[in-house]
């Protein structure tokens, strides 16, 4: 898993990785992850194929889903840099339509519209499983619209100041510290 690329390009992204992306353990790492999230959000919710995504019907009827991506993957000069990126109602969504659909959430020829806010966490392997009651928090804050509903972050953040229902980013300090080169202009520090 580790390569030449020097630690100053552009990081890895999901689509770079190729087969990585779909090694057994990865996918298992993505289950596990989507099985916390899951009970954390205390709703029912459907993984898609290969786990994913993970998509649940939101209190107000919308589809709402997650994806967990290898973000940036380790070099031989930074052999810790392995990022995920977890997304919340963000990307392409005709395979959530299609999952949403298959696993009963959806009901054929439902219209279905999508929550009105989008999140992207970017963590370190060892904080991911630890992110997932946060992340589950971010997500009730929304439907409930109050902010006060957000637990603390295992680990320290960046990019998360004021309010929590604000926020489109957030990064564990570990993850920023392995990205950051890449996004000059956010270094707002929570």
């Amino acid at each position: 898993m580790t390569e030449t690329t020097p630690t100053n390009t552009a990081p890895t992204t999901t689509t770079d990785l190729g087969a990585v992306t779909w090694h057994p353990t990865v996918v298992k790492l993505r289950e596990l992850f989507f099985d916390v999230l899951s009970f954390d959000l205390g709703r029912f919710t459907a993984l898609g194929d290969g786990a994913s995504l993970l998509c649940w019907r939101s209190k107000d009827g919308s589809i709402a889903w997650a994806r967990l991506d290898l973000f940036a993957k380790p070099t031989r000069e930074n052999p810790r840099r392995l990022v995920l990126r977890v997304v919340i109602n963000k990307g392409p969504v005709d395979d959530v339509a299609n999952v949403a659909r298959r696993r009963g959430l959806l009901v054929e020829r439902e219209l279905w519209r999508s929550p009105s806010w989008a999140l992207e966490a970017f963590v370190t392997l060892d904080e991911l499983l630890g992110s997932a009651p946060f992340l589950a928090s971010l997500v009730r804050a929304h439907k409930e619209n109050d902010a006060s509903i957000v637990i603390a972050p295992p680990f320290k953040t960046m990019l998360a100041s004021g309010d929590p229902l604000t926020w489109d980013v957030v990064a564990s300090e570990a993850a920023w510290a392995a990205i950051e080169p890449h996004f000059p202009d956010r270094s707002d520090r929570a």
